[in-house]
């Protein structure tokens, strides 16, 4: 059933990942549309509408290009614009392509047309020194980035990744408990522990969801919603984001303090990594473990570095201009949108192994205890070591199947 279940997922996944391609080669132009309307759309999206709408603003995008692309200003002349005794073409306009040939003959005269300059300012009696900056070029530079890169990028990564689950669901099936469940329960975690869990994890969830509505929402949503239901959701969506940053960046600070520690590299780890951690086979004895794993552990500092990076760009975006000029901001907006993206990606990694992956995984954060066997196969390490505090041997014994437990690499 797990099989199947991860090919049907397979499948629509490579059906949602190749529409991603497709949109990001051969997809709509990516034009500039103005505030407050969607054409086409309603009584309150008609701004702006007409069957030419459409083609004004892709129009209308392509003069706000660099010149050394689009070609000259729209107020400038035909006939003045070409260089070099170019022809207009048969309809009257002129070519772009042949107007930078033109231009590029003589870089040295056309300097000035060619280079892409910086800052505009001007004089304002606002107290405000933002509103000096009349033209900032660099923000269309930022816009393809956040328009075309981070949104088209983040289907890739989280389609693509997800496809690549399933296809493991659908080929290895789940990682199975080989010696079956003993009955006999150990603590895995302990109640501080699980609450903190998962007040991180529902607080990410929270803000993934919300943070992909306001990322992908105009393109998705509000077509099919309109500008008034659309508004009321992205305001919430806003608010909820920025609400539960306080109970993740709260459980990002304790889980270090909680787990930092046991989270440190070591000669273990490399081992793990070596054998794939034990999750495309079920030949021979899982790879030794403490109580984290490599796995584990990667998860664990893509959260602490993740999580931190998201907390510091986020609150830069909350309070925008209070330590970062105009660049700044639109850095950590990219920063935030990209790595919320990639974040999202492995945490659904993290949440198929808990779940659907791997038998037994589940019970380690649901209730803090976990089957005797499942401990002894996936951390027999940290098996021993309470074994050890308990007033045991330090040891459990040989394994079932004959398997002598691990030694510790080093000791």
């Amino acid at each position: 059933m797990a099989r199947i279940s991860g090919l049907i997922a397979a499948v629509v996944l490579a059906v949602l990942l190749g529409w991603t391609v497709y949109a990001t080669w051969f997809g709509a132009p990516n034009v500039v549309l103005p505030t407050g309307g969607v054409i086409d759309r309603g009584p309150e999206d008609t701004v702006p509408s007409g069957p030419d709408a459409q083609q004004a603003l892709r129009d209308r995008t392509e003069l706000q290009r660099w010149r050394g692309v689009s070609g000259p200003a729209p107020d400038e002349p035909a006939d003045t614009a070409l260089a070099g005794g170019q022809q207009l073409p048969s309809d009257g306009d002129p070519d772009p392509a042949q107007i930078v040939q033109g231009w590029l003959a003589d870089r040295e005269a056309n300097f000035e047309i060619l280079r892409d300059r910086e800052f505009l300012r001007g004089v304002v009696n606002l107290p405000d020194p933002r509103g000096e900056v009349l033209q900032q070029p660099q923000g269309r530079d930022w816009r393809r980035l956040h328009n075309n890169e981070v949104t088209y990028g983040g289907g890739w990564i989280i389609f693509g990744f997800s496809l690549l689950l399933a296809l493991l669901l659908a080929i290895r099936g789940r990682i199975p408990l080989k010696e079956g469940f003993s009955g006999r329960k150990v603590e895995r975690f302990n109640a501080l522990e699980r609450a903190n869990h998962w007040v991180v994890a529902v607080s990410f969830l929270l803000i993934a969801i919300t943070g992909l509505v306001l990322l992908y929402g105009q393109i998705f949503l509000k077509p099919w919603m309109g500008a008034g239901a659309y508004s009321g959701l992205a305001e919430v969506s806003a608010y909820v984001h920025m609400a539960f940053m306080v109970p993740f960046t709260i459980g990002v600070l304790l889980m270090i303090v909680l787990w930092l520690r046991q989270n440190l590299p070591s000669k273990v780890d490399w081992i793990w990594l070596k054998r794939g951690g034990g999750f495309f086979s079920d030949e021979g004895p899982s790879p030794p473990a403490r109580r984290f794993n490599a796995g584990q552990k990667l998860i664990f500092w893509a959260v602490v570095l993740g999580g931190g990076l998201l907390i510091v760009s986020g609150i830069s975006l909350m309070f925008p201009f209070f330590w970062l000029d105009i660049q700044g901001m639109q850095w950590a907006q990219t920063i935030h949108a990209a790595l919320g993206l990639i974040m999202i990606a492995v945490i659904i990694g993290h949440i198929y192994i808990g779940t659907v992956g791997m038998v037994g995984a589940f019970d380690a954060m649901w209730s803090g205890k976990v089957d005797y066997n499942w401990m002894e196969e996936h951390h027999d390490l940290y098996l021993r070591q309470i074994e050890g505090e308990r007033g045991g041997e330090g040891t459990h014994g040989p394994r079932r199947g004959g398997h002598e437990p691990h030694a510790v690499p080093g000791e």
